[in-house]
């Protein structure tokens, strides 16, 4: 979608291994074409303009690594939960506090999208990355319009048809205002 609206684009994936069989942070950088300002290899604390997490203790995650700032970055999270390993673990109740997490993300993000995008997945018929694409492009972020972002989708061929309709749902519930979202 960038690179169909003249930006130019780079992009880094960082495997990790985390208690969910390992996590892997995806990077992507996008400027004017034509300039010279270099990209970064990695996300760097303080940084970050946009933040995507697929699930909330990965939200919570990051903004305890700082990359979470209140003067630019727009953080959009699914609300449901996978649990860890070490949550699983407990005695008894040993899940991460929620309440926690949505309250920092409140205090330390500029803009904050947060619904339950798995839902909305499991719903459209899709992934979890086509209703988060939706909210990236309806929360405003980006200088993506809706246009080049479908027509991305529909350039992969693939599950095209439920991933529109989990992309739409994403755009539909990232543009009412955060207070609004489920």
């Amino acid at each position: 979608a960038a690179a169909s609206e003249g930006l130019a684009v780079q992009s880094t994936s960082i495997p990790g291994v985390a208690q969910r069989t390992g996590a892997t942070t995806y990077y992507v950088e996008m400027r004017e074409a034509g300039t010279s300002t270099p990209f970064a290899l990695a996300p760097v604390p303080g940084q970050v303009d946009v933040l995507l997490a697929s699930e909330l203790l990965e939200a919570g995650r990051v903004m305890l690594g700082g990359f979470v700032t209140p003067e630019r970055t727009t953080m959009i999270a699914s609300t449901h939960r996978v649990y860890t390993t070490a949550e699983k673990m407990q005695m008894g109740d040993g899940r991460f506090d929620v309440e926690k997490i949505t309250g920092a993300a409140e205090s330390l993000a500029k803009q904050r999208v947060f619904f339950d995008m798995q839902a909305l997945a499991r719903e459209s018929g899709t992934v979890i990355n086509a209703v988060l694409f939706g909210a990236l492009s309806g929360s405003g972020a980006l200088p993506l319009p809706r246009g080049a972002c479908e027509a991305a989708i529909r350039a992969s061929g693939r599950g095209t048809e439920a991933s529109l309709r989990g992309f739409a749902a994403g755009f539909d519930l990232a543009t009412r205002p955060a207070e609004t979202q489920p």
